[in-house]
């Protein structure tokens, strides 16, 4: 008989489904289930356990749409935006964050607890619950799955959904319209989140106003930070400092420190310096551990200045440049020089777009998704390895590039460059250096108080 593809990706998932499942019950751990109560703490796999997870996932998400052939395909694109909206109507209303595992309530209960009609109510879940989250034991009667339960009781994911759903979704409607309206637009200002949300000033300085909103932000950036293949442990991998002084990290647009807070751990030896928005580090300042004091500072500082902190090892930026287009990611970039020394790194922890065909068809679906994502935002964008190298040679020659790694397990490559000068140099008003290479020419208008 004939091997099909079909056959081949069954196969697939059978072997390296079993892989899986034998070493959770060598080990004693429970089974894949969305009924049974999740542990605490993320899963943390070996290599090769964690390979085979994902390539029975990936062969299972091929199979799928295989054996819907192509007009179902395309057919099950509607059915698949209902979960948005789901997750929406969950967050919004915060339905079972008060509900406790294995405790019971029912859809009237639930209207009343959020002031809402009993009968759209009964809908909203009963869709909900064919994603798995929530479950109807018996007619009328509500309880937790493992993924409803599990949102309740993560703030952080709670906030990650809360981006998704109030500050994504929309400008995704919006898009077509937006590449019509402002064809190759590198604007902010020319986005579908900014025709979405209706903006008259840049959205970053929108949500500096409130701080509930800036605060679901950074704790969802906290939750991204935490996720497996997000871990910053592999940032400093391969960098060696010289000198008498503790090298010193600038956490560019840092948040609340998650990344350094979990890098001075593992090197005790060096100094880590936070920089974001003042709200932000104001509240990173109160959260961090008291053992990581002499470690870790806060300080405000808006990256469309000029760096104030000189002569660093590190000048550190994590999910930064995908939020700007080239033209801004450049005067980012230029903001550095004045405070560079001969021989500071560069090191930018981002997404890099693989060669088209090296990763899976499920695979580069969430990276050319996150890409159209930062489109809609900022009409910022993700980055392949020549883009990178391109950028830091647009900003200025002095960079250099020093490529791209990606670590094992991880989502976000690691990029860097190196300064290569020891001279002076002046950012100009208009966004060019002075120097003995001469005008660079203007790239972007400064942006005041961003």
């Amino acid at each position: 008989m004939t091997l099909t593809r079909a056959t081949d990706l069954a196969s697939l998932i059978a072997s390296n489904t079993a892989k899986y499942n034998d070493y959770l019950l060598k080990n004693d751990l429970p089974p894949p289930s969305l009924d049974l109560l999740p542990p605490e703490a993320p899963l943390r796999l070996p290599d090769d356990i964690s390979t085979a997870r994902e390539l029975a996932i990936e062969a299972s998400h091929e199979l799928h749409e295989l054996l819907c052939g192509p007009i179902g395909l395309i057919m099950n694109a509607a059915p698949r935006s209902t979960r948005i909206m789901s997750l929406h109507f969950v967050h919004t209303y915060k339905v079972g964050y008060n509900l406790g595992w294995g405790e019971k309530t029912t859809f009237a209960q639930i209207a009343k607890d959020c002031n809402l009609d009993e009968e759209d109510t009964r809908r909203m879940l009963r869709l909900a619950m064919t994603d798995y989250l929530f479950t109807e034991p018996e007619n009328g009667v509500v309880m937790h799955s493992a993924a409803s339960y599990e949102l309740a009781r993560n703030p952080l994911l709670s906030a990650w959904i809360g981006v998704t759903v109030q500050e994504n979704w929309s400008p995704m409607l919006k898009i077509s319209e937006a590449i019509s309206k402002y064809p190759g637009s590198e604007e902010p200002m020319e986005s579908a989140y900014a025709i979405a949300h209706n903006l008259s000033e840049m959205p970053f300085k929108v949500w500096e106003r409130d701080p509930k909103r800036i605060k679901q932000f950074s704790d969802a950036m906290a939750f991204l930070h935490s996720d497996s293949g997000f871990q910053p442990s592999h940032i400093l991998l391969g960098c060696q400092f010289s000198g008498p002084d503790p090298p010193t990290f600038v956490d560019i647009g840092g948040s609340q420190g998650h990344v350094s807070i979990s890098l001075a751990r593992l090197h005790p030896n060096m100094k880590f310096i936070v920089q974001d928005t003042p709200q932000t580090v104001a509240l990173g300042a109160e959260q961090l551990p008291e053992d990581l004091k002499d470690g870790v500072t806060f300080m405000a500082h808006d990256f469309w200045n000029e760096q104030p902190v000189k002569d660093a090892d590190v000048y550190f930026f994590r999910c930064i440049f995908h939020d700007w287009s080239d033209k801004y990611s450049v005067r980012i970039l230029r903001n550095l020089i004045p405070a560079l020394k001969k021989g500071a790194r560069v090191i930018i922890s981002d997404v890099c777009i693989p060669p088209k065909g090296v990763v899976s068809m499920y695979k580069e679906h969430w990276i050319r998704g996150l890409d159209v994502v930062m489109k809609c935002f900022t009409n910022a964008k993700e980055r392949e390895a020549g883009d990178w190298a391109a950028l830091f040679t647009k900003a200025d020659p002095r960079f250099k590039f020093l490529g791209v790694r990606m670590p094992p397990g991880s989502k976000d490559a690691v990029i860097e460059a190196e300064w290569t000068s020891a001279e002076d140099v002046k950012v100009q008003p208009n966004g060019s250096e002075s120097g003995t290479n001469g005008s660079l020419g203007s790239e972007a208008p400064i942006l005041n108080g961003m």
